[in-house]
């Protein structure tokens, strides 16, 4: 990641420093990847509270904590409203720190096999940073963010989501070049009740596309007519199996480099 001082950090997160500033180069959320010298965030979530684990990240080597409470410990840390938020205003201002080209890709089934496909393309034209596996909730976009530097020219980035707003967060967090909407089938209808929910929660990928940007979506989709006022004027590329329609993603690719 860019090396941010914990002043900067603060700054930027709206929090309070206490203790000496410190040039920071690598964020952690999990103690069990702690590195001497790094930042731990302790976020909370339904089920865990990392603020337990704030012993062993200082036994292991971290020089600063994020917190959202008071600590005992002598180390320097820097406490927040919310520490979830805290990392996503990071990722987003490393985000924008770079040059990096980003591509957002979204869809019911099938986006992380298309991430990884497509990061291999980037790959031969320069250095590129993908989303691990399918971490690609409101914690594991901005830690993928966070890997961005200077000597990166592209991101290509997995959006899922559980619920209605989950994409909205980490689009605008991200704020991509290019998004793909890959398709919409009926998955996790427990948080968006119909394939009209999912339809728009999958839209609301659009709120983060920067204005010249690009769309890249599935023809085929249902509920395509709910998107229409989303990609209004927008750069738009389709892709189709049923209308004989197809777009080769190759060809997105060249146009992206």
């Amino acid at each position: 990641m860019i090396s941010l001082s914990l002043k900067k950090i603060a700054k930027i997160t709206n929090g309070n420093l206490y203790g000496s500033d410190l040039l920071i180069d690598k964020i952690v959320i999990d103690t069990q990847k702690i590195t001497p010298g790094c930042l731990f965030i302790a976020l909370i979530g339904k089920k865990f509270d990392g603020h337990i684990f704030i012993q062993d990240a200082i036994f292991k080597g971290c020089s600063a904590i994020i917190t959202q409470n008071n600590i005992k410990y002598c180390i320097s840390h820097i406490i927040v409203k919310n520490t979830s938020v805290a990392l996503g205003q990071i990722a987003s201002w490393v985000r924008q720190s770079t040059n990096a080209k980003i591509l957002a890709i979204t869809g019911s089934c099938g986006k992380t096999s298309v991430k990884e496909m497509t990061a291999s393309i980037l790959r031969q034209s320069g250095n590129t940073v993908s989303t691990i596996g399918n971490l690609n909730n409101n914690i594991g976009v901005p830690i993928t963010l966070l890997q961005l530097t200077k000597k990166h020219q592209y991101g290509v980035i997995e959006l899922g989501a559980n619920q209605p707003g989950d994409i909205f967060y980490t689009t605008n967090i991200s704020q991509p070049e290019v998004i793909l909407i890959n398709n919409i089938y009926y998955a996790h209808l427990e948080g968006f009740k119909s394939l009209l929910g999912v339809s728009k929660a999958k839209s609301e990928i659009f709120s983060g596309l920067k204005s010249n940007g690009t769309v890249i979506i599935n023809l085929d989709s249902h509920h395509l007519s709910q998107w229409k006022k989303n990609i209004d004027k927008k750069n738009i590329l389709y892709f189709s199996i049923k209308k004989k329609k197809l777009v080769i993603f190759f060809l997105v690719m060249l146009k992206f480099i």
